[in-house]
């Protein structure tokens, strides 16, 4: 990809807030802790931001053992013994610490999952790219677009292109829609981005595509 994004396998990592919670707890520890310690932490943080204020300490726990905690293992932000069960955040972690740290300390939300989850697609941040730094496009524009960003800047073929559009058509634009992140105009059969609120948070601009996507 010739312009910057951010690794889509941590946004996907981060695009639940259970696993959010957890790292921003995990950060507050300079030492190994018990899933049982994470589980009344987490649920603590996530009853905080939740309307019914409701912390279920048992399923967290549950939760956070079987699922989420494999997951953050596996992309190296934790160290995580299901033997002892026993969990630590990495002495090396995979992800930039600045925009990391102020996205879980920020955005401990469940309603902000759908907004990471769009973004974690190198090709859909390309989308956002291109009507970032434009305004409205055609969806054959944004195939040809994304096609040459995917090849690092070198022409792509005509059937290549024509791939990516039905993916964009059928499966990334429909999704950034479903979020408001971008919005589809019919009759002109033009897209152009859609709500922006997000560009503004900090996490954004301490974060790689913070130079073309954030905004004051």
């Amino acid at each position: 990809m010739d312009i910057p994004t951010v690794p889509p396998t941590a946004l996907d990592a981060l695009s639940a807030s259970v696993r959010r919670a957890a790292l921003a707890a995990l950060r507050d520890r300079e030492s190994a802790t018990s899933v049982d310690a994470l589980a009344s932490a987490v649920a603590s943080r996530l009853s905080r931001s939740s309307a019914n204020g409701h912390a279920d300490v048992d399923g967290m726990r549950r939760s956070l053992y079987h699922a989420h905690l494999p997951v953050l293992g596996q992309t190296g932000a934790v160290t995580f013994d299901p033997e002892s069960g026993l969990v630590a955040a990495a002495n090396e972690p995979p992800f930039d610490e600045a925009w990391v740290g102020r996205l879980v300390t920020d955005h401990p939300d469940r309603e902000y999952d759908s907004l990471l989850d769009a973004l974690a697609s190198a090709r859909r941040q390309a989308v956002l790219y291109e009507l970032f730094i434009g305004e409205s496009a055609t969806v054959d524009a944004l195939a040809d677009a994304v096609a040459v960003h995917e090849r690092d800047g070198a022409e792509a073929s005509e059937p290549v292109s024509r791939v990516v559009g039905l993916s964009l058509a059928h499966i990334h634009l429909p999704l950034l829609a479903d979020v408001g992140l971008v919005a589809c105009d019919p009759a002109a059969e033009t897209v152009h981005a859609g709500e922006t609120a997000w560009r503004s948070h900090p996490w954004v601009g301490l974060s790689p595509i913070g130079e073309w996507a954030a905004v004051e």
